[in-house]
């Protein structure tokens, strides 16, 4: 069967379910109670958009943004409006110092180098931004020493410089609610936060949130887990929705004879006759070249008419194929193929990859489609 030209597009779709984010919001509302839910939309939030995502969210009741640099921070400030507080992960930079203040935006503190900047840059402004103090419990990435921690401490007069109204961390084991480490990065945390003023506490991401109520403190700051994505070893407990989709559009349906090769390199060899696809998207748009089938072993997967349908050959930058063989309902240029939705994990798994990146990646390019009510 053929589908008119003129009625479909050749374009791949980001289906965003903004309902569902809004659910997933409630979801983990409930579970940790009255304390605050700081939403990380980071990275264009995680793909899907940062600005409907965000006011998505503000109409969840959320008050509390973090992204990474201060030019996400200024569009998600135009995006939430004024009163939102927006936290910026990186911290601050020389450069960025205008866009924190212009857009009222809180560092997030990760050493004494950033906190001398800051309080520096700060001193001569009338009102500056609240700044929060992130410390290092064992990850090893961003965030105060434990001897940086001791110096702060000692060195009233930066500290209180810094007008800081939160203390954070971050967990580097939490997704496996057994790791020693999670307990450790806890203790750790306590101990060092208490060589401060009493400041409101934020140790949990989203696979912290599922680790009880110790880890809750004042704020927990969920990222994938609004998304829909699996945030532990024990999805079981995990009840939130799906939020994304990518649908590919159909663009020719081909029937491989035993013996052919499909794609570049003529990577995959037909050991039987079989029918194909070709959709329109790629690894440009989200479709990653790891999701090629090798030889006969399939990799990636797609769901057409509630079948899963592999993968054949390398996935290119604009197309990748899939055979249709076990697909029993006629097969339409024009339809669409879903990539992620409710498979999102097992297409981390079959990529050797994790959620969240399978999520950034999806394309800039696709046509964005948010559904409000579902």
């Amino acid at each position: 069967m053929s589908a008119n030209f003129s009625k479909y597009s050749t374009r791949p779709t980001l289906r965003i379910d903004l309902s569902a984010l809004r659910a997933n919001y409630d979801i983990l509302k409930k579970r940790v109670g009255k304390t605050t839910i700081g939403a990380s939309v980071k990275a264009d939030a995680y793909g899907l958009g940062i600005k409907p995502v965000a006011r998505s969210l503000y109409g969840a009741g959320c008050r509390v943004f973090f992204v990474a640099t201060a030019g996400e921070g200024k569009l998600l400030r135009e995006a939430v409006g004024d009163s939102p507080s927006i936290y910026v992960l990186n911290g601050p930079g020389s450069k960025d110092l205008r866009l924190y203040f212009g857009a009222d935006l809180k560092p997030v503190i990760n050493s004494l180098e950033q906190a001398r900047l800051w309080s520096e840059a700060a001193a001569p402004v009338g009102s500056p931004p609240f700044a929060a103090i992130h410390i290092d419990t064992g990850m090893n990435r961003l965030g105060l020493s434990t001897t940086e921690m001791t110096q702060l401490s000692r060195n009233k007069p930066l500290f209180e410089s810094l007008n800081t109204d939160l203390i954070m961390s971050h967990l580097a084991c939490a997704p496996d609610a057994t790791h020693a480490m999670n307990a450790d990065q806890l203790n750790k945390f306590r101990q060092m936060s208490s060589r401060f003023p009493i400041k409101p506490l934020s140790l949990a991401n989203s696979a912290g949130l599922f680790l009880g109520k110790a880890y809750h403190f004042n704020m927990v700051r969920p990222g994938i887990a609004l998304y829909g994505g699996k945030a532990t070893l024990n999805p079981s407990q995990e009840n939130t929705k799906s939020v994304v989709e990518l649908l590919a559009p159909i663009l020719q349906i081909r029937d491989i004879k035993k013996g052919e090769t499909i794609g570049y390199n003529a990577s995959f060899t037909a050991s039987k006759d079989m029918k194909a696809v070709v959709v329109g998207a790629g690894y440009a748009d989200g479709v990653p070249v790891a999701s090629s089938s090798h030889a006969q072993k399939a990799k990636g997967h797609a769901r057409l008419h509630e079948t899963d349908i592999p993968i054949v050959g390398r996935v290119s930058m604009d197309l990748t194929i899939l055979d249709i063989s076990k697909v029993k309902k006629p097969v339409s240029t024009g339809e669409h193929v879903i990539f992620r939705g409710d498979h999102l994990e097992r297409d981390a798994e079959e990529n050797g990859t994790l959620n969240y990146e399978l999520l950034v990646r999806l394309g800039q390019r696709c046509r964005r489609e948010y559904i409000v009510d579902s």
